[in-house]
């Protein structure tokens, strides 16, 4: 950057500094010459008269209100920005936030590269922070988590615990869930996870789930990969926590439709999401190599754990029925009686092997085998190497599993040892390319990106839609800002943003139609005359779509995380309308502030989310710079008043009419974004409507509800507002 332009960008800072201070100096004015012309202050002036002359004797009718006041609505720190920073491309698909997972797993990351990983990867790949917490000895005392990269967005976490105990054998004790939960408020403060979903892979921390839930409001998804019943090493009580968290889950996603048929009627959402391959890693490195290469004969392959469902003496008698071929299986072992397989000279038994092998141990099967014993756990089983076997193309030989008979027309079935042999000698003699590429086709399907996809979509959906709404007339500066910072920073994965322009005479029609073609999610209204605040607010509200509905001013900055207590506040019925707390309002939802920058401002909110999660007060007026409700609250409450014109009043209306149906009107206080205030009544400020207008919309509104009560700039924190705090979570 040049000495020039920087100095003609510190020029033009200073004169928006300068604009603004002009702008809330005459807010203020225009505010004490109400009060003055108001019927309280004229009949109070002889009791001002007589306090001036006891303290100074003297009367000076220009000195009744000081010339040089501070301002109504706190200034920003002068190295405050007026003017907000803005991403450049920050309207792009990329550069909007995402939900993080919270992983509560099975296994550990590197103990074999199965669903849990593939699928957690495949989020992590499209921007998905994941957090893959697992079943590990205690962390030191003093720390509350490890976090350890694995992968590109992938953290794996332990927590401090209480003691130690049998994961699969009993449900999480009180001492080790409060030591979890306790280590989790530490993560999550850490990484600023603001909004998430908590998949579980395990019975076990099913009530850590639901705490999450409570707490944080994060959805809660059940991924059932396996039938628990009659599994290795599972307990009767794990038994019995699974069933309250297939109930309790927001979603239950099954790998089986054996799984499926158990569950559906139970769950309050089921999906089947089958198992899959990530095909191009199998066809980039499925390549002629030396692994085996010492081995003669046709080799009969298998890869995957070594565990009690798979069917030691069918392998030991293919084994003895054919010595010419070379049995190859891969895997750690997990059982002490291998059926003798280890003394056998053509069974060879190479242990574990990394993830990045498999493609080329594969490439050396002349034929895969998937050989399980046939029981309740292994019919419920969609195998993982099934895909990754046809993904280079192999032909299979397995045995009869029932979720398997879809795919017949792709393998071959056999039961017992003699079927075996003959099945193994048909595929080895398999001549006909085209079922070769019928499996490559099949595999090609299976993606584990696709199966991402189902579940991402999945859990979008268990997030109720919410429909912002955005008025603009004129200061594309303060629009651009307050757009990035909601594309930035809101994780909520269901949003619409819904923008009326109100006639604007500056560049904003052409950045919002810019906007409109490059985010999907973003509807216009461009409007041919400035229809006012209500007007404009109600023709986004008849094409908002969501369930929940926020009115945002252009003139705010959201942190990370601003929306979530909001909706969470709007799970109490009795609640109709809720609203952030602020730096610049002219009632009780005004905080102080300590932030000299939009950066420190995500600190500050940060804090207050911590210190106040949860908590809300009741308020007499929300200010419309930001309020939320639900769909049914419109419907029973209506359309903002039109009859206020150009603005002002219309949110006192509003609140009043919210509290007439019955409804509290809160603020949250674990809700925070950045005013700027007033933007779009500078003109009128200076010219003098902005009086006229307030004169006006003051007494509609006193026609409707009787005397305005000026607002109170703020709430005193003494003991007996602690009553009006409401614990939501």
């Amino acid at each position: 950057m040049t000495k020039s332009h920087s100095q003609d960008q510190e020029s033009t800072l200073l004169r928006l500094e300068h604009a603004q201070a002009i702008l809330q100096r005459d807010a203020a004015l225009a505010h004490i010459e109400h009060m003055r012309r108001s019927r309280s202050w004229r009949l109070t002036r002889p009791l001002r008269m007589l306090m001036q002359l006891l303290r100074h004797g003297v009367i000076n009718d220009e000195s009744e209100y000081p010339t040089h006041l501070p301002s109504l609505v706190q200034p920003l720190p002068a190295s405050i920005p007026l003017e907000p920073d803005i991403v450049e491309d920050s309207t792009s698909g990329s550069a909007a936030q995402h939900f993080d997972l919270l992983c509560f797993a099975n296994i550990d990351w590197s103990a074999r590269f199965q669903r849990p990983q593939q699928l957690m990867t495949q989020f992590a790949i499209q921007g998905y922070r994941v957090f893959y917490i697992i079943l590990s000895p205690l962390p030191a005392a003093e720390r509350p988590y490890t976090a350890h990269p694995v992968a590109p967005g992938v953290f794996e976490i332990t927590l401090r615990g209480h003691a130690r105990q049998d994961y699969y054998a009993t449900c999480i004790t009180e001492g080790n869930l409060r030591a979890n939960a306790e280590a989790l408020q530490a993560l999550v403060s850490d990484y600023r996870i603001k909004t998430a979903v908590s998949v579980v892979h395990l019975p076990y921390w099913t009530r850590l789930a639901l705490h999450l839930r409570k707490a944080y409001g994060w959805p809660v998804q059940y991924d059932c990969m396996d039938e628990w019943q009659d599994f290795p090493n599972i307990g009767q009580p794990l038994l019995a926590q699974e069933q309250v968290l297939v109930e309790q889950a927001d979603l239950v996603t099954v790998t089986a439709s054996v799984l499926y048929d158990k569950w559906a009627s139970t769950s309050r959402r089921c999906q089947l999401v089958r198992n899959g391959v990530d095909f191009d890693f199998f066809a980039r490195c499925c390549t002629p190599n030396t692994l085996l290469e010492e081995l003669q004969g046709p080799i009969i392959g298998f890869y995957g754990a070594l565990a009690e469902w798979v069917d030691f003496e069918l392998v030991a008698a293919i084994a003895r029925q054919r010595p010419e071929w070379n049995l190859v299986l891969i895997g750690d072992v997990f059982v002490r009686d291998l059926a003798g397989l280890d003394r056998l000279p053509n069974v060879h038994l190479l242990g574990r092997k990394p993830y990045s092998q498999m493609p080329q141990y594969l490439y050396h099967f002349d034929v895969c085998i998937i050989p399980f014993r046939l029981y309740n756990v292994t019919h419920a089983v969609d195998p993982v190497k099934f895909y990754e076997f046809i993904s280079a193309g192999k032909p299979v030989v397995a045995v009869p599993l029932l979720e398997m008979q879809i795919y017949e027309p792709y393998l071959y079935f056999a039961d017992g040892p003699s079927a075996f042999v003959t099945q193994i000698e048909r595929a080895l003699g398999e001549t006909d390319l085209q079922r070769w590429d019928q499996r490559l086709a099949l595999a090609r399907e299976n993606d584990w990106r696709q199966r991402f996809e189902d579940t991402r979509d999945a859990l979008v959906e268990l997030f109720p839609k919410v429909s912002v709404i955005i008025v603009t007339y004129n200061n594309v500066q303060l629009t651009r800002g307050c757009i990035d910072s909601l594309l930035r920073n809101c994780a909520y994965p269901n949003l619409q943003l819904i923008i009326v322009d109100n006639a604007s005479q500056d560049s904003t029609r052409n950045y919002l139609r810019y906007l409109a073609r490059s985010e999907p999610n973003v509807s216009i209204v461009l409007n041919e005359q400035n229809l006012g605040f209500a007007a404009a607010n109600n023709q986004g509200l008849r094409l908002a779509q969501g369930h929940y509905l926020v009115l945002l001013n252009n003139d705010t900055v959201v942190p990370k995380g601003w929306l979530a207590p909001l909706l969470r506040h709007l799970d109490d019925p009795e609640v109709g309308l809720v609203g952030p707390t602020t730096n610049a309002v002219g009632n009780e939802a005004r905080v102080s502030i300590d932030y000299q920058d939009l950066d420190d401002m995500e600190d500050f909110a940060d804090r207050r989310a911590s210190q106040y999660r949860g908590r809300c007060f009741d308020i007499p007026m929300l200010a419309m710079f930001c309020v939320a409700m639900r769909r049914e609250v419109l419907d029973q409450v209506g359309w903002l008043d039109e009859a206020f014109g150009i603005g002002m009043f219309e949110d006192d209306d509003y609140s009043r009419r919210v509290q007439a149906a019955g409804l509290r009107t809160v603020c949250a206080e674990d809700s925070y974004i950045h005013h700027y205030g007033q933007a779009s009544f500078k003109a009128l400020i200076a010219s003098g409507e902005y009086q006229r207008l307030w004169d006006k919309n003051q007494a509609y509104f006193e026609s409707k509800w009787g005397p305005w009560q000026p607002h109170r700039q703020a709430r005193r924190r003494a003991n007996a507002d602690a009553t009006k705090m409401k614990l939501t979570d």
